[in-house]
């Protein structure tokens, strides 16, 4: 069994692979000028600050005090690690969403891993735009809705 420190290794080494890329990425547009703090804070139910921005493909958000294990990422996609995504992997689910774009998809750990890891992954894509969204620190149920919330957000601002 990986330990949660190898794991949420790989998890950032797959954004990192797909939220890079010049070719077929989802625009020109800043990731951080999709999503406000007030957004997120609205879909978290809890005050949620920005974090400083390391690249134009990924914005993150955390919440404060208690609530500081609570965070929120947005990386712009290429369609290739949009389609990459959808391979099985075994431990983890991956359920189509239906209502976002023109395909999504859910990716997280199977119970009961996820109460260690306790991240949702929502990819989407809408045309040509390509984006994933991950809220972490919060239980399933609740964290698959509010990526959904926050994606029909970033859809609007494409």
């Amino acid at each position: 069994m990986r330990s949660k420190t190898t794991i949420v290794a790989l998890v950032a080494a797959a954004v990192f692979l797909t939220a890079g890329s010049t070719s077929s990425t989802s625009g020109a547009k800043d990731a951080c000028s999709l999503l406000t703090p007030e957004q997120v804070s609205a879909a978290l139910g809890i005050t949620m600050q920005r974090s400083s921005a390391v690249s134009p493909h990924l914005c993150t958000w955390h919440g404060t005090g208690p609530d500081a294990g609570k965070k929120v990422a947005l990386s712009m996609l290429t369609e290739n690690g949009f389609a990459m995504g959808k391979t099985p992997v075994p431990g983890v689910d991956k359920p189509a969403v239906s209502g976002v774009g023109d395909e999504a998809y859910y990716k997280y750990y199977t119970e009961p891993q996820y109460e260690k890891i306790k991240t949702v992954d929502l990819d989407v894509k809408k045309g040509n735009a390509v984006f994933g969204i991950s809220v972490a620190g919060c239980p399933l149920g609740d964290a698959k809705g509010m990526a959904k919330t926050l994606a029909l957000e970033v859809l609007k601002n494409l």
